[in-house]
């Protein structure tokens, strides 16, 4: 069967979340940024390239071929770049095909270096949802161990972004969406363990959050590092779910909770400036609801002295115990679909979208 090569760049196809191109490469990078197109063909390969990540943290992508919901296959990336088979059919048809990263960019970075195609195959841009919702998040939006089990370790293939409850949100509203998020990370401090009395802040939401993508370009050497363009998006809502790991730090600590307020506050205000007249939607209670008084008083705050009445407050309910836990205590399959079904009822309630 004889073959063509294509840069990704001189296809028609859809990209969804942050995504990037640089030397004809294309760079998949938060969880659940993914690749869409309608394929007419018999074969369908790509060059992938990732740096590999330990044992338990590489690079996993899924292939969604016509069935958006259940993975045709899922591929664990070895080091280097490789060629792997997407797709592959006896005769010609056409099909929906999908390409998204799973696991999140902070462990293993996911690279589209070529895509290959029978000769007479050929491929088609599908078309945008008329509505899209961005979320920002920490491991609890990156689906972190949500197809893991109770007292099982992390690893980056029990981790499913699109069973967690961003992605499923915006399917209950048939919305695209973007995934901003990194597993462990804070605002005034990423997670630290009870015995650790300093603030983890080697990587913040108010340093990641405003780049393409801040961590890639550290570990490519790539200067400096590029601001992200929000048009690129043009997002009609944002859900803030943060907090999460900053109560690692904060605990009980008066002084600490204070400065957690007011962090929170100066990222909201920043996320008004890059978002004007868009929704933004702060939730908490996903884990733990100890930092809840802090994010409720600092949105109610802003919406009285900006007056502001396109930024809300959400609660997630507290998990019932019978719906299991995922890995190292995150939110189960079930916990997030609890939570995509309260969220979107909420915002179809509030007439947001």
């Amino acid at each position: 069967m004889r073959r063509k090569e294509c840069f990704p760049e001189e296809l028609s196809i859809r990209l969804l979340g942050r995504t990037l191109y640089r030397d004809q490469t294309l760079y998949l990078l938060h969880a659940a940024s993914y690749v869409e197109f309608e394929f007419t063909g018999k074969l369908l390969e790509a060059d992938l390239e990732s740096e590999g990540g330990g044992e338990d943290f590489q690079a996993w992508i899924g292939i969604y071929v016509d069935d958006m919901d259940n993975a045709y296959q899922r591929i664990n990336l070895k080091k280097g770049k490789h060629r792997y088979r997407l797709w592959e059919s006896s005769r010609t048809g056409k099909v929906l095909i999908r390409i998204v990263k799973l696991s999140e960019n902070q462990y293993a970075y996911t690279a589209i270096n070529k895509f290959i195609l029978d000769e007479n195959a050929c491929i088609q841009k599908t078309a945008a949802k008329k509505k899209r919702i961005e979320f920002i998040g920490d491991s609890i939006t990156c689906g972190f161990g949500n197809e893991g089990n109770p007292g099982d370790l992390f690893t980056t293939g029990t981790e499913n972004p699109l069973k967690a409850y961003g992605a499923l949100t915006a399917g209950k509203l048939d919305c695209d969406f973007t995934i901003v998020a990194w597993s462990g990370i804070g605002i005034i401090s990423s997670w630290i363990p009870p015995e650790v009395e300093e603030p983890n802040e080697g990587m913040l939401v108010p340093m990641v959050y405003p780049y393409v993508d801040y961590g890639l370009f550290r570990k490519k050497g790539w200067f400096p590092n590029e601001k992200y363009d929000y048009e690129i998006d043009n997002c009609d809502a944002i859900v803030v779910n943060l907090g999460t790991n900053d109560a690692s730090y904060t605990r009980d600590n008066s002084i600490r909770r204070q400065a957690f307020f007011e962090a929170y506050q100066k990222f909201i205000r920043y996320l008004r400036l890059t978002h004007r007249k868009k929704a933004i939607i702060c939730t908490s209670g996903a884990m733990t609801d100890l930092l809840d008084h802090e994010i409720q008083a600092a949105v109610e705050a802003l919406r009285k002295e900006e007056h502001d009445s396109l930024l809300y407050y959400m609660k997630f309910g507290k998990p019932d115990a019978e719906d299991g836990e995922g890995a190292v205590g995150h939110p189960s399959m079930i916990q997030h679909e609890k939570m995509a079904e309260q969220l979107s009822a909420w915002i179809k309630e509030m007439g947001i979208l």
